[in-house]
């Protein structure tokens, strides 16, 4: 299809007999930001290594523009890559690590002088041409990467967690960043990490990986909204997730109680897995209780309250910005467009 810049086709990779990617598909949009997103080895930095082409698909093809690229080393491709270490070269100054490509491809001066200040204005760094790398904090060091990754103009962008080592405050403030320099030049983003939050706040589409295999891809609010499995429900978020049965289209049975929903296309009477996220969960006096509990703990998070109610020996994750006294009777109700309907996982 003409919309689909790079495209990976049943891609394997093994190392020693062991399975990494397991013959997983996927594409990316021109001007869009996809982020991989999974644990620790669940084979995201490997497939990123395989498109920028530090790794050889053991089978399987990478397309640019309908065009396999799988022999093309890295160098020949529109493609550059920020990892989490930024490698930088200590020795240079700021405008010299920015311009090393551009002087490796002989560019004029003039030319080579006017995008690094392109650059430099683009990550919020001018006038630091003759620092050292040295002197700089690790939040500047990761513009520099950045910078010189992008001075090259390169179709894609690939990303490898470069926001891991900041702080948490700085790392949310470069999540912005990053999505506004991404808008602002129109290069594909291609994004790896584990942090949930970050893949939420940046992309617009997600690729969720677990054990080497594809578990969902879809828009931020897709994912959250509507997980396809149990792996993706909870890591995405925190999540209640009990055993059910679907009765009939919107309409589902679990926790001993009768729930009106919105699903349909289910077995009659077929078991699945059922999501409802805590903030979903209303806590109320009323006659619309649909579960009745009793308030187990209450933690102050900052932006709400995180309470653990228990139904019938059955733990409840709730949000909610008003909090309730550890030993309060509570009833619980749930709306039918808040309840997830899943497959059972095997």
């Amino acid at each position: 299809m003409s919309n689909r810049l790079i495209e990976g086709i049943h891609l394997v990779k093994e190392y020693d007999g062991s399975r990494v990617v397991d013959n997983i598909d996927f594409w990316v949009k021109s001007k869009e930001f996809l982020t991989i997103l999974g644990p620790s080895g669940c084979g995201k930095t490997t497939t990123l290594r395989m498109i920028g082409g530090f790794e050889t698909p053991t089978s399987g093809d990478i397309l640019l523009s309908g065009k396999s690229i799988v022999s093309l080393p890295p160098y020949e491709r529109p493609i550059n890559t920020v990892f989490q270490r930024y490698a930088l070269f200590p020795h240079m100054s700021i405008y010299d690590n920015i311009a090393f490509g551009l002087h490796i491809k002989k560019m004029p001066k003039s030319e080579i002088d006017k995008r690094v200040s392109k650059m430099l204005s683009l990550v919020n760094l001018e006038g630091f041409e003759k620092r050292r790398v040295n002197s700089l904090s690790g939040g500047q060091q990761q513009r520099i990467a950045i910078a010189r990754a992008l001075v090259n103009e390169p179709q894609i962008l690939l990303l490898d967690e470069p926001l891991g080592a900041l702080d948490l405050k700085l790392r949310k403030e470069m999540q912005l960043e990053l999505k506004y320099m991404q808008q602002d030049l129109g290069i594909t983003f291609i994004y790896v990490t584990h942090d949930q939050e970050e893949a939420l706040t940046m992309s617009d589409k997600i690729i969720i990986m677990n054990k080497g295999k594809i578990q969902q891809v879809g828009s931020p609010t897709d994912i959250y909204n509507e997980p396809e499995n149990a792996f993706v429900a909870d890591f995405i978020g925190e999540s209640n997730i009990v055993s059910g049965i679907f009765k009939e289209d919107k309409v589902v049975e679990f926790a001993g109680t009768i729930f009106p929903c919105i699903d349909t296309g289910f077995a009659r009477d077929e078991a699945i897995d059922v999501v409802v996220r805590p903030e979903d969960i209303e806590i109320t006096a009323d006659v619309r209780a649909q579960l009745h509990g009793v308030v187990d703990s209450t933690v102050f998070k900052g932006v709400h309250y995180e309470m653990i109610v228990i139904e019938n020996e059955r733990e409840w994750l709730i949000q909610s910005t008003i909090p309730h006294e550890e030993g309060k009777q509570v009833g619980l109700y749930i709306a039918p467009d808040l309840i997830h309907i899943m497959k059972k996982e095997a």
